[in-house]
Order: structure tokens, then C-alpha cells, then sequence
């Protein structure tokens, strides 16, 4: 079976949460919640706010999702990015040939002895880059490109079957010198699964190490026997130091597109998605239509790469776009009008519900689907009027979405709020029901409108195996309001 990841896991700025840390769902909100009135208010609905509106509602599937966030709220960019750190914080040598090369170049036919020594103390620091160092002058960002010499040894990834027994080595051998059990214990492997073949990297070569070269030329470790590669980098003077400005591709590893520079429709449709809003407090972006060059140029796919970034007004965007899976997903979703409200507010209902009809999709018997969303169930919905986002009121929705309540520290509104905080889930069997009545607030006046949603389900194909399939379902809700 294939568990088609990429829908759920990947999306950043969608309408509902990651998986992983979801709360359960109700049927209902908690009394003690306080939850978003027709109106807009907390508590109960003011007077005076009935709009008169009757609706008229049809849902359709959208074939595509699409959510932005800022770079630095992803979770995979935030743990790699780099940061230039002042220049004075870094050893004494790197800082004064830095400074050097800022002010009047560097180059040398021999480079000092502490130079390169403190280069090797800064390369023994934990997911330290030394051949390119982040660093920060007079308030300026620079990369610092350090053309020094550096020997790198590692092993081939061939295994030999004929070598000279007098020059391997094994990977546990213990020598006197213990920058050379270091080197073997990096470039070998004891088969745990918590490390790796590594490469061993040094400026400053001590004597013992050369000797440990010219005596071995073979390493044996749980793969078999394998060549010692050894490399030499920038061996012969002149060695130099170079500054250039630190741009986004270096703070964030890849490759960062200016939106401005792109096709008019790409541009169009990614500055679309970024100024839908991404958080709790914007409706999802779904869509028929998504440019030709978006997939071409930003979803981009790759064994060497990551997609590129999008800066869009001076901040860098993870963009992604995510095919919904209304075929192959084991549930239908269909939309029916209800009586107004006692007050005249318009009030529609949608109703999913967990099916083996599909032809496309399967479900395991006696295994329920589990749904995700944010906020409630199937969705959030959110109407525009009036040049402002107006949330439907629900009476399914789990989490605070507005209050004046000094017990409640926040509401949809908040900077603070991210989508975890949001995610609600539910479990629902074959057959079963989830009905939804949506509210029309009062401030919306009649005219037609299109209501963007999505939520994201798992389910067992076979029961017998405890991977889930999991999928997307954007969706459209085109409402029409008419004066009663």
C-alpha cells in the first residue's frame, strides 16, 4: 500500500494541522468555551443583528490546496538556518584575518599555523560549515569563503574483494594517537543505526595522521573492506580569504525565487496564496487553476535539491500546493440549506459521510476514517464582505475564536495562535454521519459568495496493516443570500 504523505505532512499554511499531536474531536463545543456569535461577538447574539437572509447553497470538490508561511515558521527551514554571528565571537586568528580580508583582502603563500588551528577548533563544534563561515561586520552579513588548505579522508563506497591484507585497517583498532582512533572511527562504520560513514576534515595536519595515510590504504567495517579516498583542497598557495554579501539562499540552503522576477501568472497566483493568509484566522486557499510554471519552477523535484523558496515583499515564503484526493478518499460531502435562525440568520448544513461506494477509494472493514481540520469539523468557513474575512458561526467549532473573557488568553487573532493549538480530529465508521449547521453572520449582505475548505483524513486500507492512507479534500461552497 501507499501512504501518499506528501498531501498531509508537507503542507504548510493549510487548513488544518499535522497529525502528529492532534486533539480529539466532539460532537459538540464544551459549555464552558466560549465560541464566535452570528454577530462577530462572544457570549450571546446582540439585538438587532438578524440580516433578513435566506441561502441557497452547492458544494463542488476543488483539485488543489494551497498554503504559504513564512520561512522561519517552518519547522524543517527553522532548524537549518543559518545565522551570520558577530565576527568577534569566532577565535582570535579567524577574526583577524577576517577583518583583514574585510579590509584590505587576505592572501598569504603560507597561512599561520594558529589560523588553521582554529579553524580546526571551530570545525570540532557540532554542525559547524568552516569552509564558509556566517559573519556579521559593522552590521553587515557576510559569507567568509576560506580558501585553505583542508585535507578530507573518507572511504570509497565500493567493497573490495581484493586488497593487499599487509595496509587495511579495522574500524575498532586502537593506535597510541587519538587523533588517529578519531579519523578511523569517523571514516568507519560499527553498523548501528545511529551513525554513519563520516568524512574526516582537517587545516592543520598533525604528523601522526600523514603517517596513518602512508602505512594504510584499506579500512575494514561491518560493510566489507573499502578504499581510503583521500583528498587534498586548496593544497598550493596562494591561499585566500574571501568576503561576499550573505544573501537568502545562504540563510536558508536553497534556492530562494524573487516573486517580482516570475511569469505575470505565476506571480499573480503565488502573491494570491501568500496574501490569503496562512494561519488560524484565514480561510484555505483552494483552487482549480494553478499555473503550468508553478510546477515547472517552484515544485520543483529533486534528489539533489529542495523546491526553491519564494520571497515575496522582503520575506521568504514556503509555498506549497497539494492535489486533492476526492477519488480515492472513502467519504462524500454534500451541502443542504436550513431554515434561518429565529433572529433571520441564513443557515446551511454540510454532511460527511464515511462511504464504501467509492470505486476508487478503499476502506478496511469495521475501521473507522479519521478526520482533521482546524478549529471544527469538516471546516472553518469564512465569508469575505466588506473587504474583511467574517467567520461562520458553528456550532461544531472546538477551540476559542473570540472573547473578551480575561480567562481566555486568545482568540483566532492572536501572533501567537499556530495551527497545532487548532487541530481538532474525530472518528467516524462507514456509514456514519458528521453534520455541520454554519451560520451566515449578520454582517454579510445578500449576494453570492465562495467559501473555500478542506480537511484532511487516515484510514486503513487493511486492517491488518497499521500504515494509514491518508488524503486531502479542498472543497467550494457557493452561497447565495436573498433577502426572506
Amino acid at each position: 500500500m501507499t501512504v501518499r504523505r506528501r498531501t498531509l505532512l508537507a503542507l504548510a499554511g493549510s487548513a488544518f494541522a499535522g497529525l502528529a499531536g492532534c486533539s480529539g474531536g466532539s460532537d459538540s463545543v464544551s459549555d464552558e468555551t466560549p465560541t464566535a456569535t452570528p454577530d462577530g461577538s462572544s457570549g450571546e447574539a446582540s439585538e438587532g443583528t438578524a440580516n433578513g437572509l435566506t441561502a441557497a447553497v452547492n458544494i463542488s470538490g476543488a483539485s488543489y490546496l494551497a498554503g504559504a508561511a513564512p520561512a522561519e515558521t517552518h519547522p524543517g527551514l527553522s532548524r537549518r538556518q543559518r545565522e551570520p554571528e558577530p565576527l568577534g565571537t569566532l577565535p582570535e586568528p579567524v577574526t583577524n584575518a577576517i577583518q583583514e580580508a574585510h579590509e584590505d583582502g587576505f592572501e598569504t603563500e603560507e597561512p599561520d599555523e594558529a589560523l588553521l588551528a582554529a579553524i580546526d577548533e571551530l570545525r570540532s563544534r557540532p554542525y559547524r560549515r568552516v569552509s564558509e563561515l556566517d559573519v556579521q561586520i559593522d552590521g553587515t552579513a557576510y559569507v567568509a569563503d576560506l580558501q585553505l588548505p583542508e585535507l578530507e579522508v573518507r572511504l570509497g563506497d565500493e567493497e573490495l574483494e581484493e586488497y593487499n591484507d599487509g595496509r587495511v585497517v579495522a574500524y575498532d583498532d586502537e593506535f597510541e594517537d587519538e587523533e588517529v582512533n578519531r579519523l578511523v572511527g569517523l571514516i568507519g562504520w560499527d553498523g548501528s543505526p545511529q551513525r554513519a560513514r563520516s568524512s574526516y576534515v582537517r587545516t592543520l595536519v598533525p604528523e601522526e595522521v600523514e603517517a596513518f595515510l602512508d602505512s594504510y590504504d584499506y579500512v575494514e567495517d561491518e560493510n566489507g573492506v573499502s578504499p581510503i579516498i583521500v583528498e587534498r583542497h586548496n593544497w598550493e598557495p596562494p591561499f585566500t580569504i574571501e568576503l561576499r554579501p550573505f544573501t537568502d539562499e545562504d540563510r536558508w540552503g536553497q534556492e530562494v525565487l524573487d516573486a517580482e522576477a516570475l511569469e505575470d501568472d505565476l506571480r499573480e497566483f503565488l502573491e494570491a496564496v501568500i496574501e490569503s493568509g496562512t494561519g488560524a484566522d484565514s480561510p484555505s486557499f483552494v483552487t482549480d487553476n494553478v499555473p503550468e510554471s508553478y510546477f515547472e519552477t517552484v515544485a520543483v523535484e529533486s534528489d539533489v535539491r529542495e523546491p526553491p523558496l519564494v520571497r515575496s515583499n522582503g520575506t521568504v515564503y514556503y509555498v506549497n500546493v497539494s492535489e486533492g484526493d476526492h477519488e480515492t478518499m472513502p467519504v462524500t460531502v454534500t451541502a443542504e440549506t436550513a431554515e434561518p435562525t429565529e433572529d433571520g440568520l441564513a443557515r446551511f448544513t454540510l454532511t460527511v459521510e464515511v462511504t464504501e461506494e467509492k470505486a476508487g477509494a478503499t476502506v478496511a472493514p469495521s475501521e473507522p476514517v479519521e478526520l482533521h481540520s482546524q478549529i471544527g469539523l469538516p471546516t472553518p468557513l469564512w465569508i469575505a464582505a466588506d473587504g474583511e474575512y467574517h467567520l461562520l458561526y458553528s456550532d461544531r467549532y472546538e477551540v476559542p475564536v473570540a472573547s473578551d473573557d480575561d480567562d481566555i488568553s486568545w482568540s483566532l487573532a492572536d501572533d501567537d495562535l499556530n495551527r497545532q493549538e487548532t487541530a481538532v480530529s474525530q472518528e467516524i465508521s462507514v456509514e456514519e454521519t458528521l453534520r455541520t449547521t454554519y451560520v451566515v453572520p449578520a454582517t454579510a449582505p445578500e449576494g453570492s459568495y465562495t467559501l473555500a475548505g478542506t480537511f484532511a483524513a487516515l484510514w486503513h486500507e487493511d486492517a491488518d496493516d497499521h500504515n494509514r492512507t491518508d488524503g486531502i479534500y479542498p472543497f467550494e461552497v457557493e452561497l447565495t443570500l436573498t433577502e426572506i
